[in-house]
């Protein structure tokens, strides 16, 4: 069946804008997300003061602020075997990543991942292979990228892992997480939206598990259900800030 000329204006419109962006990126140097200045997505000065994640926070989902275990993973069993991330969702870090993901700086992932990468090499987590949280489709065709996909393939080069993009699917599309307000709604949101691609097998492997950053733990979950579900060991997350807590996300 032939495309409408609204629908291919708006194909050539996404297409576009997507050759701006990386025109941008490739003539114009990275800003810092926290003071402007020219070089990196965070410059040396302000990555002094990022938020680091320190205790206390919960030891499951690592949300920031709470004892050994948030309510949330008191009272429901995860699927996962725990969240790490090296920052809270504050400040610059913040800043640093909605401009990855949103504004289509994807020039960011190299340092982003960077520091992910150091985080995992100081705090290692046993992993036969690194795969991101997947993306739709038809958001990974708006978008053009997966920030989680550039994130985890840092993670493994930097870490000499093995990367497998391709091991999970979005089956159903859903509502993003971040307009979702409650931890209920996320879960629900993100349900069953999640498989193990065709031809793969992950019997008996520990997996790590990639993405930017981590509210109340839904998406991890239900991508780690699917692996476990496919007979994987383990699955941890690792993500680059953890958001909500006491601290909240300020």
């Amino acid at each position: 069946m032939s495309t409408s000329w609204p629908d291919r204006l708006k194909t050539l419109d996404v297409l576009l804008a997507r050759a701006g962006r990386s025109l941008v990126n490739a003539i114009y140097p990275l800003e810092c997300a926290g003071c402007g200045s020219a070089g990196k997505t965070i410059c040396d000065r302000c990555a002094a003061e990022l938020p680091v994640l320190k205790p206390p926070f919960c030891s499951i989902c690592a949300v920031p602020g709470v004892g050994s275990l948030c309510w949330r993973c008191a009272e429901t069993p995860r699927h996962f075997d725990g969240i790490r991330a090296p920052f809270r969702h504050a400040g610059v870090v913040r800043r640093a990543v909605h401009a990855f993901k949103y504004e289509g700086i994807r020039a960011a992932a190299p340092q982003l991942g960077g520091m992910m990468a150091e985080y995992l090499s100081r705090h290692p987590i046993a992993a036969d292979l690194v795969t991101p949280v997947p993306m739709h489709p038809s958001r990974l065709r708006e978008r053009g990228y997966n920030q989680a996909g550039l994130l985890a393939a840092e993670i493994a080069r930097i870490n000499n892992l093995r990367c497998d993009a391709d091991l999970l699917v979005r089956v159903r599309e859903v509502d993003p997480q971040a307009r979702t307000p409650s931890g209920a709604q996320r879960a629900q949101n993100v349900a069953s939206s999640v498989a193990l691609s065709a031809g793969r097998d992950v019997s008996g492997a520990s997996i790590l598990l990639v993405d930017d950053v981590a509210t109340t733990g839904s998406t991890i979950d239900v991508c780690a259900a699917a692996l476990k579900q496919a007979g994987a060991r383990s699955v941890w997350g690792l993500v680059l800030a953890v958001a909500g807590g006491e601290f909240g996300t300020e």
